[in-house]
């Protein structure tokens, strides 16, 4: 009854001042106007309307305290953490959001305040909307949101028509920021305010706040203005959000200050978020892989501070190459990976549209630093940056780009810094090509790691002679013997892209190959952008990543993309052919065994293995190859055969073939068949390592050759294990690890 006598009180108010002919003026005018809100306050304070404490300690709801009113929580997991007081919600920047409704008749309309907290963890494609008061795709109400550079967007209407505002300053990733807004038509203003400070104020028109009727349709941590690339929304927000209150009255710089000081926000943010893949059997659990969301482009690989480092493309809000940050793991042992925050994101200027691959390495004075790409959109430059803290921050080099754009030799892409240091100089090569001849890369070298010189284009590919028109992800490096790898990934070829190398000198900025024809890294292609390092014990290390290769929507429903490799060890042998191994430290994940010995492998035979089963293993087995034609493998089979995917050796046409096509009943899946030359001499033993992880296949064969594949059965038991010949027998010594992870 109270909140009906005051909107009677203001309706007529209001039409009184129309009779007199009052006209409303500015923030800043010596004439006030009286402030028309529903509870007018002699002395200015807020009254609190409505607010989200999310101090729930379970369950996929929670609720606005004043009316009661409950909302859901979806998304993938409902994840809550330490806030700004008791609990907070975590947004994961895929699919969580928080919906429900409040009512219209208690919103103000005049003279409204909004405090929130938010903790970015990754900056959106789209707008992502904290606060979102508005129904899906329409106009009435306001917005409370961050667009792709954290800047605060606050988009409202008054008297039917739509305004938005947009904040130079951005909120600070992987902290608390304490955000309020205030709209006062009433006077005439709107003020945005940023931990305390004043940031923005706009005079708005004399009117109303325009509400959807009846009941306000509320979204936490998404958009309502539909927002897409390609099937993926990317209007939700990512990172925490606290203690949201909405008030009547007006945002001064003392009402703001008093809602800020009764606040003890921690220091740091640690987001706390455990997201249930149990039931996913496709995704790995050995591997290095993100916690949810996209990865590609491995590169930077270091050891630093007492840990290896690995940067990789990274993306949490979209699974998809958009707004690029750099992704940062850390490893004791190259095998066991933690996830650590994101080190470089796009921010306004040159590298405004993503931040894209390059490499780490430590200056001569013993800093931490990168070197990485960035886009504006149209073309691309090399900028670079430098840490405190042993890579768990880096600061952007003020003088960016360094080299900012590709030189004049060149018309193709540019990109993919990777630099050494050598005669107290350091060398950078950049990834890039000609379209009329083929891919290449050009050279740089510089004495401070500030000012480069270009020196011309340090090796010519040849795209008629199968080379590629564009050389992505180079990496050169020095073996013991001297003798120096340039390894690219050439583009565009199959799918995905194809790594390959030569063996040579590189010299005053000029590559020379000991061969013309590039090798392939791989027998089977599937393995890209291998970043390399030595480890401590000395062993040229690399890892790389294996990408999914299925359908977006597929992508989409399992909420991540893309991993990376187990670490490999590379030698050159006497024909300087790169043998890959796998590293040593892989023994450590080795569990219980069960071994199968001399097995004899008939021609039709089946159920070798039987009584092992699993997606989570290592294989070690040593084969025999008798006379058969076919020798292979057979994993996430089916009791009945609906599903399983075949690894097998075809001796009359010396191939690895990998066949997927009755992997999985799931079209959006790859099913496809991959084969890649390797010579076995018939009756010859050989030895092989198979790492099976979820949906991942990596093998070793006799610790020289190296191939992945992918596989997604639909079937709970596709867990079957199984060894088979074909035309002729085979015989086998077979050890089955189950992994300790």
């Amino acid at each position: 009854m109270k909140h009906r006598f005051y909107n009677i009180l203001l309706n007529y108010t209001t039409a009184l001042f129309l009779l007199i002919s009052i006209t409303a003026c500015s923030k800043d005018s010596s004439d006030p106007v009286v402030d028309p809100d529903p509870n007018p306050n002699p002395s200015n304070e807020l009254r609190e309307v409505f607010e989200f404490d999310f101090n729930e300690t379970n369950g996929a709801v929670t609720y606005e305290t004043n009316s009661g009113n409950e909302f859901s929580i979806k998304g993938t997991a409902v994840n809550r953490m330490q806030g700004v007081q008791g609990n907070s919600l975590f947004f994961d920047g895929l699919s969580n959001e928080v919906e429900g409704t409040l009512p219209t008749n208690l919103m103000p309309n005049r003279n409204l305040a909004v405090s929130l907290w938010a903790s970015p963890k990754s900056y959106p494609v789209g707008t992502a909307a904290i606060l979102a008061l508005s129904s899906q795709g329409t106009n009435p109400g306001l917005t409370i949101g961050i667009n792709k550079f954290g800047q605060i967007v606050f988009k409202y209407n008054v008297n039917g028509t739509v305004f938005e505002e947009i904040t130079s300053e951005s909120l600070d990733r992987n902290t608390w920021n304490h955000i309020v807004v205030g709209l006062t038509p009433a006077k005439r203003y709107l003020i945005i305010y940023l931990n305390n400070v004043a940031l923005k104020t706009v005079n708005v028109p004399s009117g109303d706040i325009v509400w959807p009727s009846s009941n306000i349709p509320v979204t936490i941590g998404k958009n309502t203005m539909g927002e897409k690339l390609g099937v993926f929304d990317v209007d939700y927000f990512s990172g925490a959000i606290d203690d949201i209150k909405i008030y009547a009255g007006e945002a001064t710089q003392e009402n703001v200050t008093k809602i800020h000081n009764s606040y003890n926000a921690p220091s740091s943010v640690n987001y706390t978020f455990n997201i249930d893949y149990s039931d996913d059997s496709n995704r790995p659990t050995f591997h290095a892989i993100p916690d949810y969301g996209w990865a590609n482009e491995s590169y930077g690989l270091i050891y630093q501070g007492g840990k290896y480092h690995m940067f990789y493309q990274k993306n949490d809000v979209f699974l998809g190459i958009a707004q690029q940050n750099w992704g940062h793991f850390t490893s004791t042992d190259l095998v066991n990976w933690e996830e650590q925050n994101a080190v470089l994101w796009p921010t306004e200027g040159w590298d405004n549209f993503g931040i894209w691959s390059g490499c780490a390495i430590i200056l001569k004075d013993g800093t931490p630093a990168v070197a990485y790409t960035g886009v504006d959109g149209v073309k691309a430059g090399i900028g670079t940056a430098t840490s405190s803290d042993n890579y768990q921050t880096l600061n952007k080099n003020s003088s960016n780009p360094v080299i900012p754009s590709a030189p004049s030799d060149v018309n193709m892409d540019f990109r993919d810094p990777y630099i050494w240091t050598e005669n107290n100089t350091y060398h950078m090569v950049v990834g890039s090509g000609i379209s009329s001849i083929g891919g290449n890369i050009v050279y740089y070298s510089s004495a401070d790691f500030e000012n480069w010189t270009y020196g011309g284009i340090a090796y010519q590919g040849q795209k008629n002679q199968g080379e590629g028109q564009f050389w992505e992800m180079p990496v050169v490096y020095e073996f013991p013997n001297g003798k120096d790898m340039l390894l690219v990934q050439k583009t565009p070829d199959a799918t995905p892209a194809v790594t390959t190398y030569w063996i040579g000198d590189f010299n005053n900025g000029v590559f020379t190959p000991d061969f013309e024809q590039a090798k392939t890294l791989e027998v089977v292609n599937g393995f890209l952008s291998p970043t390399v390092t030595t480890d401590t014990s000395g062993n040229i290390t690399a890892i790389g990543i294996i990408p999914d290769e299925v359908n977006a929507q597929f992508q989409r429903e399992q909420g991540w993309a893309n991993l990376f490799s187990v670490p490999q060890v590379w030698t050159l042998d006497a024909n300087n052919d790169i043998r890959i191994s796998p590293h040593p430290n892989l023994n450590n994940l080795r569990g219980d065994v069960t071994e199968f010995n001399g097995l004899s492998i008939e021609d039709g035979g089946e159920n070798y293995l039987s009584g092992f089963n699993g997606r989570h293993f290592e294989m070690e087995a040593t084969i025999n190859t008798g006379n058969a034609n076919e020798i292979g493998f057979i994993f996430g089979k089916t009791p009945n055969n609906e599903e399983f995917y075949k690894v097998y050796y075809n001796m009359a046409n010396q191939e690895w073939v990998v066949d997927a096509s009755k992997s999985s009943l799931n079209t959006q899946a790859r099913r496809d068949i991959r084969k890649g030359n390797y010579p076995i001499t018939p009756g010859q033993t050989i030895q092989v390592r198979v790492f099976i992880d979820g949906s991942v296949l990596e093998v070793f064969v006799d610790n020289k050759a190296h191939f992945t594949g992918r596989f997604y059965p639909t079937f709970s038991n596709a867990t079957g294990v199984d060894v088979f010949a074909s035309g002729g027998t085979a015989t086998a010594d077979i050890k089955m690890y189950n992994i300790n992870n």
